[in-house]
């Protein structure tokens, strides 16, 4: 109950644009009083947190707890939907990371393949549908983290304009386009640009940190290749990804690896056509925000191997994407403490830590077993 409270609490502190409130909450005859803290994202990577005291008092003792809360950025997902296309199935699919969508997801499996949720999934939805199943899948193997319904919606924003909090066209290490632009990012810093038609040359520039590649209205941004650096690549309109695009150093090879990639698009992000492509995997290390539909081009394809994406998808919907590829998401745990340069966060938030006990104004719990007192019920 008291989470439910404070959490909904920070919500519309949020919403009001306050640092700081006081609320009250009467429960089962008992009066808590929560003060609220808000500290907002410091730069265009962090997380927004809020730091929350809660007082009531138990036989004329007055008692505290304290929590803290972080804003969870769309980046803070494995994989979002917000509306399951029902012409698609989750079949030869691995989720390493938390999933949610806001409907009902379909799940499809056979004798050889099955979907497979490695950490929790969560729906706005009562549960899902099995569109096809032959044989037998018991739900645990396909929900190996649970499967929790009725979770609440995230909304994504409704407009592109909303996405973006950097500036959009102009400002230290924002370099925006207004023609259709191939971008190939180079492991050594640097990236060039390239106008798609006309046979114009590549241009190659460092890449400031972070940097912003930022395409206007009705540009079309094309992207592959090695990123070093902290980037956002964003369009309102279209982002096709035409080859692998990979951090020069692996998060899950390189302990303090700093790269970071955000690929941001109003409407479409596409996997370019087995052409551009070729053939085999295609690899992805990015946060990816698709507002209205992730597609995989010619999905029908013959099989051409695995799209693995390492980070998180979010997006409106989904294409199919198989028989083209199986797919893999597995999430990027260097999202949980900072996000991809201006990517945008949702309205839930959830807590981060909480001490669990009661105690004194003042007083401190330690770790030698220190007096304490547990939570009042309620």
């Amino acid at each position: 109950m008291l989470s439910r409270w404070v959490m909904q609490a920070a919500q519309k502190l949020q919403d009001a644009n306050l640092r700081q409130a006081r609320l009250s909450l009467q429960h089962e005859g008992r009066q808590y009083v929560a003060l609220l803290e808000r500290r907002p994202a410091a730069d265009s990577m962090d997380i927004e947190r809020v730091t929350v005291v809660i007082s009531t008092e138990e036989n004329g003792k007055r008692l505290q707890t304290r929590l803290e809360m972080k804003r969870l950025a769309f980046s803070h997902f494995a994989q979002l939907v917000d509306q399951w296309d029902t012409g698609v199935q989750l079949h030869d699919d691995e989720i390493v990371g938390r999933f949610h969508s806001n409907s009902q997801i379909n799940i499809g499996y056979d004798r050889r393949v099955a979907p497979r949720f490695l950490v929790v999934v969560t729906t706005a939805a009562r549960g899902f549908t099995l569109a096809t199943a032959d044989g037998y899948r018991r739900n645990d193997e396909i929900f190996r983290g649970g499967f929790e319904t009725q979770a609440g919606r995230i909304v994504l924003p409704a407009s592109p304009a909303a996405l973006v909090s950097e500036p959009r066209t102009a400002g230290p290490g924002v370099q925006a386009f207004d023609h259709d632009t191939r971008i190939t990012f180079y492991p050594d810093g640097t990236y060039g640009w390239q106008p798609i038609g006309g046979g114009s040359p590549e241009h190659r520039q460092v890449m400031s940190e972070p940097a912003y590649i930022l395409g206007t209205r009705h540009a079309t941004i094309c992207v592959h290749g090695t990123v070093r650096g902290k980037v956002l690549v964003y369009s309102p309109e279209r982002i096709v990804i035409e080859g692998s695009v990979i951090y020069a150093h692996d998060p899950r090879l390189t302990a303090d690896a700093d790269d970071y990639l955000g690929i941001l698009s109003g409407k479409d992000v596409e996997i370019a056509r087995p052409e551009l492509t070729g053939p085999g995997d295609v690899e992805i290390h990015a946060a990816v925000y698709a507002r209205r539909r992730f597609v995989v081009t010619d999905e029908d394809a013959p099989r051409h191997g695995t799209l693995r994406i390492y980070g998180s998808l979010t997006a409106g919907s989904l294409s199919a994407t198989e028989p083209r590829y199986a797919t893999r998401y597995e999430f990027d745990k260097r999202f949980e403490y900072e996000r991809p340069p201006g990517f945008p966060m949702t309205d839930r938030y959830e807590i981060e830590s909480w001490d669990t006990q009661w105690q004194a104004p003042g007083d401190q719990a330690s770790a030698d077993g220190a007096e304490s007192t547990s939570p009042p019920t309620g």
